[in-house]
């Protein structure tokens, strides 16, 4: 194929320039050369210039979110956030805090499910349960569809779970669920244990989901997770969350 041709189809696919990429993500290109020498992020290169798919690096980032250095995740979170905020998706930094999508209805404890399709329906329903899903199958459907391409599990026994894309055509609003298992279930996390705590992130757009996951990651980080896990109420759950939440982003 002549590079003519190689360009054109870079144009018709939505390829990004590292330029592109910097500027949508808020990292500069030259963390974004060291991750794709590196890390391994996906990219193609033309006549010496890198190109990025959209759908490729948020599949990347999806997987490394928890592995990369904290400042970076903040700037990815501020990046998108100011982007929101922009654009009028979001409105304030307080009233799109993720605590405040996370309905008392979409928090399950001791749940008894011991595979990861029993948990992957049963988030299904959750969400349903918060009267913000139009289409439960729909939704199972692509959670099922992610989770071939690579299980969502982390380290430390949590899951960041979500469908294969934004979904927008079957949720009212962006909304978090929480559901712990009454023990570890096997959900093919990397460091070979088991998973406990799940979280569920629908969003309507890539945007929103990538300020989602950096939100969750930051939130996890000291001893968030090991509070979710033994809270004894629903309430305890939001609580916790709420707190951390407030302590990475204590502005108005």
């Amino acid at each position: 194929m002549s590079s003519n041709n190689i360009s054109e189809t870079i144009i018709q696919q939505e390829y990004l320039s590292i330029g592109q990429l910097a500027a949508y993500l808020g990292w500069s290109t030259r963390f974004i050369e060291g991750l794709v020498r590196g890390e391994h992020l996906p990219g193609l290169e033309i006549d010496g210039q890198w190109r990025f798919r959209r759908d490729d690096v948020v599949d990347w980032l999806e997987q490394k979110i928890q592995t990369l250095d904290t400042a970076r995740v903040t700037e990815l979170e501020t990046k998108m956030e100011t982007s929101l905020l922009a654009d009028g998706v979001f409105r304030t930094t307080r009233t799109d805090r993720l605590a405040s999508r996370l309905p008392l209805k979409g928090i399950a404890l001791d749940v008894p499910a011991t595979t990861k399709t029993e948990v992957l329906r049963s988030l299904a329903a959750l969400a349903e349960a918060t009267g913000l899903l139009f289409d439960k199958d729909y939704l199972l459907a692509s959670l099922v569809d992610r989770e071939a391409l690579c299980s969502t599990a982390m380290p430390g026994g949590v899951a960041l779970c979500h469908p294969r894309r934004p979904i927008p055509t079957v949720i009212q609003r962006q909304f978090l669920c929480f559901l712990r298992t009454a023990a570890p279930v096997d959900f093919g996390a990397e460091d070979g244990e088991g998973t406990s705590a799940f979280f569920l992130l629908c969003t309507p757009d890539d945007r929103s989901h990538l300020h989602g996951l950096a939100r969750l990651a930051r939130i996890l980080q000291g001893d968030t997770l090991d509070i979710l896990k033994s809270a004894s109420s629903t309430e305890d759950v939001l609580r916790a969350i709420a707190e951390a939440e407030a302590r990475i982003q204590p502005r108005e």
